[in-house]
């Protein structure tokens, strides 16, 4: 048995990497020499499968599309003392102009908490006969 290097942690001997015995005697069942660790570890022969981003998450809009839309909403946010309630109108357009553009997915603004904003829009609007 050889003995434990100054310094090495418990269980490390003075053999070379990769070969020789442990502090206990033991050899150990198999040994990969160190480039043999990065090919063991090679991920790249798996395919990546892409998928569509998870609900909420949408992509940028990278040309400014709906920027004024946006601008708009910050503006009332800040007016407000950031009470997101009295921007809701706001909130409403910008997301309708992304679900216009395809910067997120089509959803009924029912489904976004717009219920009542949209009752409001239809009792506002006079029936034409």
């Amino acid at each position: 048995m050889r003995s434990a290097l100054a310094g090495a942690p418990d269980g490390w001997s003075s053999a070379p990497p990769g070969g020789g015995e442990c502090v206990t005697g033991e050899t150990p069942s198999r040994v990969l020499p160190a480039g043999d660790m990065s090919t063991a570890m090679n991920f790249s022969s798996k395919s990546f499968k892409p998928r569509p981003p998870d609900k909420g998450a949408f992509p940028l809009d990278h040309f400014g599309e709906c920027s004024a839309f946006k601008e708009r909403f910050m503006q009332c946010l800040r007016d407000s003392g950031y009470e997101s309630g009295a921007c809701r109108q706001h909130s409403m357009a910008y997301l309708e102009c992304r679900m216009e553009r395809q910067l997120m997915a089509n959803e009924p603004l029912e489904k976004l908490g717009f219920k009542d904003l949209i009752d409001e829009k239809s009792e506002a609007k006079p029936e034409k006969l």
